[in-house]
């Protein structure tokens, strides 16, 4: 089998670091201003954010210290990103998202890999017509370190500081950070949730037990109800909060760093309830395309990284069997 490059090759990606190169050297352009561009796209103004210590673009400094050895990367295999052979020699490495907040992490994840080429594809959800970004790379078997498989031995060997790296990538990719809230007799109130998806149920006993032993806190298990993906690994109000202590230092996901480290001000009462509020619902994500932090990845990657885009080319219809 010929090895896939999607109708790219080195010469494409060299174009593109040399792009790079020119916007940083005229236009001062940089991961930092991209990061801008992307949560003013949403609606947040980072200086806010910055007023109560929180670091919008810490994702950045994160990413960078993440190599192909890092056991986050691991984690994000067992999430979103997908690795399947494509020769004797030879792996595909493959993420797809659809997400204002998702396309700049998932491409600056990527090229820790190696630098991706990026194609749109048309898919038709909930009667809208979404472009997909799709980064790919490929690497040498013997390059990759990790066996394609969940092994539970090599994570059950992992030290503390391993496993909090790969839950890590395991949430960032595939998991949920939320703030929720239920009554409180007149009023509301507010707690933290950290869900880990999985449609392997055996896969979420097995970690919710090796975090009990590890780390020392209790998740429970929510199997998945007919028409569901997956099951969930739950951790809920102080068990999240214990969580996300442990988390924190390597979480990547703009959006998801963001909202727990809001969270966690709250929490220590280092931020008052009517800025917590607001911040709760700037984050929020809503239903349909009138939402900027849904479906609108192919715009923000050609706004904040339009150098990326030489990947690219006009979208193109996704085939789908019936």
């Amino acid at each position: 089998m010929n090895p896939q490059n999607h109708g790219y090759g080195a010469g494409r990606s060299r174009l593109v670091e040399e792009i790079e190169e020119i916007l940083r050297r005229q236009f001062n352009w940089s991961e930092v201003m991209m990061s801008n561009i992307m949560w003013k796209y949403v609606g947040v103004n980072t200086e806010e954010l910055l007023n109560y210590g929180i670091n919008p673009h810490e994702w950045i400094e994160i990413l960078r210290h993440i190599s192909i050895n890092n056991t986050y990367m691991l984690g994000a295999v067992h999430g979103d990103v997908t690795i399947y052979p494509i020769s004797q020699s030879l792996y595909e490495i493959t993420v797809s998202t659809t997400s204002t907040m998702g396309v700049l992490y998932f491409e600056e994840l990527m090229k820790r890999i190696k630098r991706p080429t990026v194609e749109f594809t048309v898919r038709r959800r909930r009667k809208l017509n979404v472009i997909n970004v799709n980064f790919y790379v490929v690497v040498n078997k013997n390059e990759w370190p990790w066996s394609k498989a969940k092994n539970y031995e090599t994570i059950s060997r992992f030290s503390v500081d391993e496993l909090r790296r790969y839950l890590s990538g395991l949430i960032d990719t595939d998991g949920s950070v939320v703030i929720n809230r239920k009554r409180d007799g007149r009023r509301y109130k507010y707690y933290l949730e950290i869900d880990i998806v999985s449609a392997d149920t055996k896969f979420l006993e097995f970690l919710r037990d090796i975090i009990h032993e590890k780390l020392g806190i209790i998740g429970a298990i929510k199997k998945g109800e007919k028409g569901v993906r997956g099951s969930l690994l739950r951790y809920r109000n102080w068990q999240a909060v214990q969580l996300g202590e442990e988390i924190m230092p390597f979480l990547a996901h703009p959006m998801k760093r963001v909202r727990l480290e809001v969270f966690m001000r709250y929490y220590n009462k280092d931020m008052p309830q009517v800025d917590f509020l607001r911040f709760v619902e700037l984050f929020k994500y809503h239903h349909g395309d009138s939402d900027p932090k849904r479906y609108h990845a192919a715009d923000m990657l050609t706004q904040a990284a339009p150098q990326t885009h030489t990947h690219g080319g006009k979208p193109k219809p996704q085939n789908h069997c019936s």
